[in-house]
């Protein structure tokens, strides 16, 4: 405990900063589980014993004030967010079928097949503005080549996104998109300027027209925080060597800008004040240029407030600083809390206030850049570790050395094609000569990545959320923010190491001889993993997203997969090669599909087998059915299913029918269960008995 008697320095923006997430996360809670808003009134009772709990305790009126500016950002937060998602959870106001629709070019993407599409603002329907912005997904017969700026107007199928998809809100309505449009027929455009998209445009054409794809594609993300256009394979690569976070323009490249900015104008002798405007202008102007992601408005808004500390001789405090910045970015749109982006530049910059300095003090007899590159890099991947495991149900164990060694170099790689592209979108004559050398040891690394085999140090099997929960309890404990003794320190990290190794051993076990059936749904399929302690199968159904694949087998299988079995036919039974699923067998029914160079895989055409203490039978192509632990399963990817009862039917088509006691549907409503509101679902088969796992909420 410090002299002052206090357990932690009070901060009120960081206080309304955490009351109004907390805010923001309950008012979900409560649409997500279909809760009555009204029931936040219980808020009420509990900050009236708050209220008076202080009254006893405090001589002064300052706690009271600062408790009651807490509750109003709390209550801000819910009412707030409970408005949003109330309306985005009622009718469309452009109910789904074919309409006109206009709106202005922000960007133009591609999806992960290649097809081109367009995400459009202030886009209306039938002249009816809905606010937000708009996708759309271009066909053959669109014509055209788009830029940003361009006005467009297109007559297509316009839907509707919802806000919960597969269990989790959809992340295209947390960026903002909460309709799409497929086109029909060629589009009608007219020319119309893009300050920042003619900037993005330019910078795009400078690095394709003069590296190769792969690199030109992997420089534009460092610059401009767009992935759009690395492969997968590379991409995976950067999150598998633990630095992806090098694409998310945040704090490192708005502070090189900063710097580099204001020691330029100082050489000028500008005045102090001028300096800083110019400075943050070009801050905030690169921002926009980058499409105002919330990292590098979160990273823009701190160093804001840096500048403006030092030029009014304050001290700059770093939490503060970062609350502002989640005050105003959850104000601006409170769904931004559940962006991935936002939640581990959070995360990070958390890491680094709570933590590095006491790392930093730990190794104080490295030399001072050495030692503050370490600190900095195991705090902020410690206070992420928790984002990471909930997202992607894994971490890199690989990341915490390559974060120490990588990424400097990517630092610099950056500061030096910044210049380099910079240079040569002015004089674009030089470009041939100056980008393919200044890229070269990009290349290097993207090289380095993809061929280092980094997968294979991916660490899984954590748990549940509660995880994330004991996680972040012993960041805050062992950080200097909290002025605990060494004895309260080791004993609570003590406890939070004991339940999260509870917690990894006990979330995803198989205890006896039970069987654990998990199921999963994503666009167009779907995914269950048969567990048993013997062994591990995976059975996937229909062209599903191999990203989602790999998470899921991740958070519910960490040991691995042993088999994998294929349902759908001919184009499914392809999907393996892209699946991204190692086994060491692939089950196939008695069919003439030939599947080769699997890696090493045998692959079996057989009707039915059995596979650790599971029963398979293949009814067709499209129907497995199964028996375990006295339990009997079937898995469907058609609408016709005819099978002899069942306790358990898992089924990618929303017209089929079951004779069976429990239904899942992988991507319909109806049924006992829906995958597509309520996310995955895991039922325990022992006994003869189906048993539920977890709190699930309603279909």
């Amino acid at each position: 405990m410090s002299k002052t008697g206090r357990i932690v320095n009070f901060r009120l923006p960081f206080a309304a900063a955490l009351a109004l997430a907390c805010g923001v996360a309950a008012a979900y809670l409560f649409t997500r589980y279909l809760v009555d808003y009204f029931y936040l009134i219980a808020v009420v009772p509990v900050a009236a014993v708050i209220f008076i709990v202080l009254l006893l305790v405090t001589r002064g009126k300052r706690a009271i004030v600062f408790f009651f500016i807490t509750l109003a950002f709390f209550a801000l937060g819910a009412i707030y967010a409970a408005v949003i998602f109330s309306s985005l959870i009622s009718p469309p106001a452009v109910a789904d079928g074919f309409a006109t629709v206009e709106g202005v070019v922000e960007e133009v993407r591609a999806t992960s097949t290649g097809e081109p599409y367009l995400v459009i603002s202030s886009p209306t329907v039938n002249g009816l503005h809905v606010g937000g912005k708009m996708l759309v997904y271009l066909g053959e017969e669109a014509g055209g080549a788009l830029s940003p700026g361009y006005k467009v107007s297109l007559y297509g199928y316009v839907g509707h996104y919802d806000l919960i998809a597969y269990g989790s809100l959809n992340y295209r309505v947390i960026g903002g998109a909460s309709y799409y449009a497929s086109a029909y027929g060629a589009l009608q455009y007219s020319y119309g300027f893009s300050l920042f998209g003619t900037l993005r445009s330019a910078i795009y054409a400078t690095l394709f027209d003069n590296l190769d794809y792969e690199t030109a594609a992997v420089a534009y993300a460092m610059i401009t925080g767009s992935t759009q256009d690395i492969s997968s394979g590379t991409l995976e690569a950067f999150r598998f060597g633990g630095v992806a976070h090098i694409f998310a323009v945040s704090g490192l490249n708005i502070t090189v800008l900063y710097v580099a900015v204001s020691a330029l104008l100082k050489k000028l002798r500008a005045n102090k004040w001028l300096s800083a405007a110019v400075s943050l202008l070009v801050i905030f102007f690169y921002t926009g240029m980058c499409g105002f992601t919330l990292s590098a408005v979160r990273a823009a808004i701190m160093c804001a407030v840096a500048a403006l500390s030092s030029l009014t001789f304050n001290k700059y405090d770093g939490l503060n600083s970062l609350s502002l910045a989640v005050i105003i970015i959850l104000l601006i749109n409170p769904l931004n809390l559940f962006d991935v982006g936002f939640v581990l530049s959070v995360s990070a910059m958390l890491g680094i206030i709570f933590l590095s300095s006491g790392i930093n003090r730990a190794l104080r007899r490295l030399p001072s850049g050495l030692r503050s590159n370490i600190s900095m890099s195991v705090a902020s991947q410690a206070a992420t570790f928790p984002a990471l495991m909930l997202t992607f149900g894994y971490i890199s164990g690989a990341g915490l050395l390559l974060n120490i060694v990588v990424l400097p170099l990517l630092t610099l790689l950056y500061i030096i094609l910044f210049a380099c592209t910079a240079l040569c979108c002015v004089i674009p004559a030089i470009a041939p000569a100056v980008l393919p050398v200044a890229a070269l040891p990009l290349q290097a690394v993207v090289n380095f990545l993809v061929g280092g085999g980094f997968e294979r140090s991916l660490i899984s099997g954590f748990g549940g959320w509660w995880v994330a929960l004991f996680a972040a309890i012993a960041i805050a404990a062992l950080s200097d923010k909290f002025n605990f003794s060494l004895t309260i320190r080791a004993a609570v990290g003590g406890v939070c190491a004991v339940c999260f190794a509870l917690c990894c051993t006990l979330g995803g076990a198989v205890f006896g001889n039970e069987t654990r059936i998990v199921a999963g749904g994503y666009y167009g399929g779907g995914m269950v993993l048969v567990r048993a302690q013997s062994g591990t199968t995976l059975i996937l159904i229909c062209d599903t997203y191999s990203g989602g694949i790999s998470s899921f087998v991740n958070t519910y299988a960490p040991e691995g997969v042993d088999d994998l079995i294929i349902l759908g036919g001919d184009d499914c039974a392809a999907y393996y090669y892209e699946c991204g699923v190692d086994v060491q067998r692939v089950w196939l029914p008695p069919s003439n599909i030939q599947l080769g160079g699997l890696d090493g895989a045998e692959v079996f055409y057989e009707e039915s087998f059995e596979l650790y203490g599971t029963y398979y039978a293949f009814n067709n192509s499209f129907t497995l059915s199964a028996e375990t632990n006295g339990v009997t399963f079937l898995v469907g990817a058609v609408e016709n299913v005819d099978t002899d009862p069942v306790d358990l039917a898992l089924l990618a088509d929303g017209n089929a029918v079951a004779d069976a006691v429990n239904i899942v549907y992988f991507n319909s409503s109806g049924g006992h269960f829906n995958l597509y509101t309520q996310g995955c679902l895991q039922f325990i088969a022992n006994g003869g008995k189906l048993m539920l796992q977890g709190s699930v909420p309603p279909a």
